[in-house]
């Protein structure tokens, strides 16, 4: 009896569970159907009695341009196609505990006049700085101050190029004889213009635009500069001039590596020092005491290897030494050479 009674109970219980099984599917399946023709009626733009149609996303009423008018204007401010100027952000408040003076008005100091016959001795190299190394971390510093001015140390390179403040030489010498214009200096980082077909995504207009590749900053990691080291009899020391500064970039192959590394342009940095000295650099150890880029060059606060000397061949270290140790011990060699030669001639 007992067996009997549980059986039933079994049954029973099955009985519900497929029962409610049945009435649950049937719920969500109306649900779906109900979520699926809301979804239908708010996809589908609603037209209104004066021609509009409400956009779905805002709610808000749209007129659509008129059909078959060439000459509609977009309806976004900046256009289609068309270059944003990428005009300074100054900043609205003061960024800091007092105002910075935004007068930029330092002038740099100038040379000691060194005499042709007060030339005892002369040296002629070629260096580079590499922005990776940690003692020319400020080379990296991407930033925009006050003003909205990039603080890049390219950046500043070619703001002055473009300004008209510098005017840039053509990297197939070192001896600053050839003009560049920044046009070309654009083609070269940024490749050729070329003209495409773009189309308006609100008005759909379909317009030829003039374009061409953004060019990034970052991939400059190293600097090439030309100095020239001279003993002034008359002062009894050595002195040293920088002569240029010429960004590089490299030329990759197609696995990847390495090909060679190319000055993009050469300056003459006797007429960059004004504009070097008009921007500050970063001090990462006191925000407060910061010096200008022209004290950072002339107070030689940045770190840099020998590639090339005056020498009979006109030859780098690279093109008679293939070690990359080697090349930069032959490089402090020449270094120690130069500072030597000072210490040689005095007597003690």
């Amino acid at each position: 009896m007992r067996a009997v009674i549980f059986k039933r109970i079994t049954w029973c219980a099955l009985l519900l569970i497929i029962v409610g099984t049945e009435a649950q599917a049937q719920r969500r399946g109306s649900t779906r159907r109900r979520t699926a023709a809301a979804a239908d009626t708010t996809t589908q733009p609603s037209a209104t009695p004066d021609n509009t149609v409400v956009n779905p996303a805002t709610g808000n009423a749209v007129a659509p341009p008129p059909a078959g008018a060439p000459d509609a204007t977009p309806l976004r401010p900046d256009g289609v196609g068309t270059p944003v100027v990428d005009t300074p952000r100054k900043s609205l408040r003061v960024d800091g505990i007092t105002a910075k003076n935004s007068v930029r008005d330092r002038t740099p100091l100038p040379y000691d006049n060194i005499r042709e016959d007060d030339k005892f001795w002369e040296k002629r190299i070629w260096e580079v700085i590499d922005i990776r190394e940690k003692m020319n971390l400020p080379f990296q510093y991407n930033v925009e101050d006050e003003n909205g001015v990039n603080q890049l140390f390219i950046n500043i390179l070619l703001n002055a190029i473009k300004t008209g403040e510098v005017e840039a030489f053509n990297p197939i010498d070192d001896r600053f004889s050839t003009p560049m214009t920044y046009a070309e200096i654009q083609t070269k980082t940024s490749g050729e213009e070329r003209t495409v077909r773009s189309i308006d995504p609100v008005t759909g207009e379909e317009k030829m635009v003039t374009t061409r590749d953004e060019f990034d900053p970052r991939t400059i990691v190293q600097y090439k500069i030309k100095e020239v080291w001279v003993f002034d009899k008359e002062a009894a020391a050595l002195k040293v001039r920088i002569l240029g500064i010429a960004p590089m970039v490299s030329r990759i192959n197609e696995d990847g590596s390495l090909r060679a590394s190319i000055p993009l342009f050469w300056v003459y940095y006797p007429d960059l020092r004004p504009v070097l000295a008009k921007y500050d650099v970063y001090n990462q150890n006191n925000d407060a005491a910061s010096m200008s880029w022209e004290d950072l060059f002339e107070m030689r606060f940045f770190s840099s290897f020998v590639v090339k000397e005056n020498n009979a061949y006109n030859r780098e270290i690279k093109d008679y030494i293939k070690d990359g140790v080697m090349r930069l011990l032959e490089g402090q060699a020449i270094k120690d050479k130069i500072f030597n030669k000072e210490q040689d001639l005095w007597q003690y």
